[in-house]
């Protein structure tokens, strides 16, 4: 796939595209912060790193497991 086929599927797309790049800095963010919080130690304190990380990775899981099918579900009725 040469650039210019890159980019018109970008622009036929926009949103998918989006979606995937947030994804991958999403993921990346969470290595980083992973890393991070094990270099503060163990998660036996309420709050702080863990809990960041925790809520993120939870959130962006829910997303992709419920959020998104359920959106695509409901785009195939209004379409159909």
């Amino acid at each position: 796939m040469n650039i210019a086929s890159f980019a018109a599927a970008i622009r036929d797309r926009p949103v998918a595209a989006a979606l995937e790049l947030g994804s991958l800095a999403v993921s990346v963010l969470l290595l980083f912060g992973v890393v991070a919080a094990l270099a503060t130690g163990s998660p036996g304190r309420s709050g702080g790193l863990w809990l960041l990380v925790v809520a993120v990775g939870a959130a962006f899981a829910c997303f992709w497991t419920v959020v998104w099918p359920l959106y695509e579900r409901l785009c195939d009725r209004i379409t159909v």
